[in-house]
């Protein structure tokens, strides 16, 4: 079989998830992150490859790593849609979940996570790939791992069934890899991803955050300080009835995250700044138990992977509200017509927040225009 690849510029977002032999990158605009911009750019065919669990783009979206049941990762040139393999990584003893690459400053690092309990830090030398590192510290499976933004150095964010999540810092200073560890969630930690990196005056701000989600259908925030981590206070409200398989921060805002769960719904939260409570914006029902969020790069659209191999596509409306917008499977993309429709004439309730994001809504709809929608 083949599996159709919209491309992301970002090369960041989540592909294929859960247990399904499909893997879709979606290909956002810069300029709106639009979802009439999801063209097929490619296809790569994985015939004999087994069950894909993850597919990830590097930062340069020239490079696709792939995670498979077969327990091994394998590594596509997709410049200009072309596939040609690269490499076939073979180190872990059970299927693979996870792949995530760094950030190109710190050379070409992936990170695997697998059922082997396992995680395997690969880097590129000369053209092969070798183990640079193997942390075998958990106790069962490894369902996620994550770098972190490359302004916190090489970090590594790992969650686990045995209901730890640990980091792994690496040091420049002596050249080894140091492990924090929180007890995350009873019953298995699902998820890990990092907060986006807030900018004043060119230079970076906040506080260093995660997020995580877990069989105990709970997510939960830590903030790194004075070199140890901390769940953060007031904790993350309940609201989900089963595991959280995904949570996902707004890449262009670190006070909205979005949740996803088995019982079959995406949330999307809000916080005014750091430290205060969290309050839910919405709550939207996809019809079948969601495995992988992936936000467009200027957040106004998000993507919910869910059931066997489908995918919804969401987008902000005027009143700050997500409107489904499209549906993708193996077969293509799907536009639900009728959506987004412009707030109407003195009505109050919308103006403040359409004059608000006044600019980027002229911006989106610019981009709307020219595609016909």
């Amino acid at each position: 079989s083949s599996s159709s690849f919209p491309r992301n510029c970002r090369g960041t977002a989540a592909a294929a998830a859960g247990f399904v032999r499909t893997a879709a990158l979606a290909k956002w605009s810069a300029a709106a992150c639009c979802v009439a911009m999801s063209q097929m750019v490619g296809s790569l065919d994985t015939t004999n490859i087994g069950v894909l669990h993850d597919v990830q783009l590097d930062y340069y979206a020239k490079r696709a790593a792939a995670a498979s049941s077969d327990g091994t990762i394998r590594i596509w040139d997709v410049t200009d849609g072309r596939q040609q393999q690269i490499g076939h990584l073979k180190g872990h003893e059970g299927p693979v979940w996870k792949v995530s690459w760094a950030h190109p400053r710190f050379g070409h690092l992936l990170a695997t996570a697998g059922y082997d309990m396992k995680v395997i830090i690969w880097k590129e030398e000369r053209g092969q790939w070798v183990m640079a590192y193997v942390d075998s510290n958990h106790g069962a499976s490894v369902n996620d791992v994550e770098f972190a933004p490359q302004e916190h150095g090489l970090r590594l964010a790992c969650a686990s069934s045995d209901g730890l999540v640990s980091v792994l810092t690496y040091s420049h200073t002596d050249g080894q890899w140091r492990r924090s560890v929180m007890q995350g969630h009873p019953g298995g930690a699902q998820t890990v991803n990092w907060a986006p990196v807030s900018y004043r005056d060119g230079e970076p701000c906040g506080s260093v955050r995660l997020a995580t989600g877990g069989c105990d259908h709970t997510v939960k925030i830590w903030r790194f300080e004075n070199e140890v981590w901390c769940e953060e206070n007031p904790r993350f409200p309940y609201c989900h009835t089963d595991w959280v398989r995904d949570v996902a921060w707004r890449p262009d805002h670190s006070s909205v995250l979005a949740t996803g769960s088995w019982d079959q719904t995406v949330v999307i939260w809000s916080q005014e700044m750091e430290g205060q409570a969290w309050r839910q914006l919405c709550k939207l029902p996809v019809n079948g138990k969601v495995e992988c969020l992936s936000w467009s790069i200027t957040g106004s659209v998000l993507a919910v992977s869910y059931g066997d191999g489908m995918s919804i596509i969401f987008k902000e409306a005027y009143d700050g509200h997500f409107e489904e917008v499209g549906k993708i499977e193996e077969s293509g993309y799907t536009e639900v017509p009728g959506k987004l429709s412009p707030p109407a004439p003195g009505d109050a309730g919308l103006a403040a927040p359409a004059a608000a994001n006044s600019e980027m809504a002229q911006q989106q709809q610019a981009v709307l225009e020219a595609f016909g929608m």
